[in-house]
């Protein structure tokens, strides 16, 4: 009965989309974020890049549904081994802010890969609609964004495929919702027994397909950084450190600055004894200024230095602060330090530990990790090498307890190995279901 409540009441919504799909377009001329969107859709209808594979009476081996940066990053490994293979591709995204990273990608394989801003707003549009525009067979969805027009496909032949699924935050719906999916890749093995225990589907797998693109930037970091002539002294610099005397910050927000409550934080940064790098998350003008004065306030004597494509105001001979307002790198950078803390878990979540985890580094993080799977892995492997700092004054006393130990680089490059093996398992069973 629960099943049959559930696709009654898909069909019911996928049949509304279109008479709201015309609401909302008319209650764009009095909103403005509603008209933003429908500007971001109808874009659709102008880029080489979005014209659907139908057109050209060809047909994709896969499409990818993303909602955001993240959830690309998330299955680029994947696409890109099937581009290698000479597969076509499409891919479905919702969010403007993977917007570039999409587009660039359509333009870097335009033959094999297209691209469409998923059309919230303009849906009623025929051949906007996902299923008007889709030429695969086989729908791959990252984690949610579960959306009745995409759900509604499973009942016209189309193969579901489901990446680093999480039960984070259970519901009937979703229940309901996984019951679709031909095969299941779970995050961890935490979630892989979860949808065994609550679901009847055979083929489910846990991992993490970030991990191998993860390994690949580490492998690749210093010809990444060489390019970058920038970070050429401050590289040279970072190199005449030794390990436990080297902090970096990543994906940083002011909130995180709390950590440095304790004042012993200000002694050991202006003596030289540790140096801090700071990567904000945010590099927008007024993040970078409000970063910035945040730290003058905290370590006021203490020179701050800030590195960016137009400014480099590094002194190697003088102990200070850097901030790095430079995109693309952080990963990289990560393999020049052994201890990392994580920016986001003081405010709505923790960034990506993975990241630095897999660059060797111990991993320091806020308490806010209820959306992270990437936490619960960590912890799964090697629960020593990654601390909660539910007190950020305790901070100063962890790092400094964690110094001078080394991290398992032996768990690490068996990680390596283990996930080539199993993505492989994957693929196959992606191509055959």
């Amino acid at each position: 009965m629960s099943r049959f409540f559930f696709i009654s009441l898909l069909f019911v919504a996928t049949l509304l989309r279109g008479p709201v799909s015309v609401l909302l377009i008319i209650l764009k001329n009095f909103n403005s974020s509603l008209r933003e969107r429908f500007e971001f859709e109808r874009k659709n209808f102008l880029e080489d890049e979005c014209r659907s594979f139908k057109k050209d009476g060809l047909v994709a081996d896969y499409c990818f549904e993303v909602s955001s940066e993240g959830e690309l990053e998330q299955v680029r490994p994947l696409i890109e081994t099937f581009l290698k293979q000479n597969k076509r591709i499409e891919i479905l995204f919702a969010s403007p802010s993977v917007e570039s990273k999409c587009l660039k990608f359509a333009r870097e394989n335009i033959k094999n890969l297209r691209v469409l801003r998923l059309p919230i707003v303009t849906h009623f549009f025929l051949f906007q609609a996902p299923r008007k525009w889709m030429s695969s067979s086989k729908l791959i969805f990252c984690r949610y964004d579960f959306f009745p027009e995409l759900l509604i496909l499973k009942f016209l032949g189309v193969k579901f495929i489901l990446l680093s699924a999480a039960s984070k935050k259970p519901s009937w719906f979703k229940s309901e919702v996984y019951k679709c999916f031909d095969v299941i890749v779970a995050a961890n093995k935490t979630e892989q027994r979860y949808f065994k225990e609550h679901l009847k589907i055979n083929k489910i797998f846990d991992f993490d397909f970030r991990i191998p693109r993860i390994f690949d930037r580490v492998t690749n970091a210093e010809k990444t950084l060489d390019r970058v002539s920038e970070l050429k002294p401050y590289l040279t610099f970072l190199e005449s450190k030794s390990p436990e005397s080297k902090l970096i910050l990543g994906s940083a927000w002011v909130s995180d600055l709390v950590i440095f409550q304790n004042p012993k934080w200000k002694e050991v940064i202006r003596s030289g004894q540790i140096h801090l790098l700071v990567v904000p998350h945010d590099l927008s003008v007024s993040s970078i200024v409000e970063m910035k004065n945040e730290l003058k306030e905290i370590f006021d004597d203490i020179p701050l230095y800030e590195i960016s494509k137009t400014k480099m105001e590094f002194d190697s001979n003088r102990s200070g602060i850097v901030v790095l307002n430079m995109s693309g790198v952080l990963c990289e950078l990560y393999t020049k330090f052994k201890s990392a803390y994580v920016g986001g878990g003081f405010a709505r979540s923790i960034h990506s530990v993975l990241e630095p985890y897999l660059s060797g580094n111990r991993v320091f993080c806020g308490p806010k990790i209820h959306r992270s799977t990437e936490f619960d892995n960590i912890s799964e492997l090697t629960p020593g090498e990654i601390h909660l700092l539910n007190n950020p004054e305790s901070f100063y006393n962890l790092f400094i307890e964690n110094a001078s130990s080394m991290p398992d680089q032996s768990v690490r490059n068996d990680l390596k190995t283990s996930a080539l093996s199993k993505m492989e398992t994957i693929i196959k069973e992606i191509e055959s279901c």
